[in-house]
């Protein structure tokens, strides 16, 4: 019984925590690699991996993951996203008529 209910409070933790995550998008207006960090056209400011930062560029258009730790937005998944045009802006893609 003990193992049961201790394994029931550990998914539930678990499964709480994976649900703190947020979600951004938007287009890449700078980075710094020395600080690890990408700032949107939004202004806002996300913490990455430097696996991360190699798959991203300035003017790319990305959807991230992240959680916030000390007042940082730490990234967890950073996808490059492109239209179906080629173009890095989706929205840019469809609003071309191509």
């Amino acid at each position: 019984m003990g193992k049961t209910l201790g394994l029931a409070l550990a998914l539930t933790l678990g499964l709480s925590l994976t649900a703190a995550a947020e979600e951004t998008r938007g287009t890449i207006y700078s980075m710094d690699t020395n600080k690890h960090t990408v700032v949107l056209e939004d202004g806002t400011r996300l913490w990455v991996t430097e696996g991360q930062e190699a798959t991203v560029s300035p003017g790319n258009y990305v959807e991230a993951a992240y959680e916030s730790k000390d007042g940082k937005k730490v990234v967890t998944d950073l996808q490059r996203r492109i239209g179906l045009d080629g173009s890095t802006d989706p929205l840019l893609s469809i609003q071309s008529g191509d």
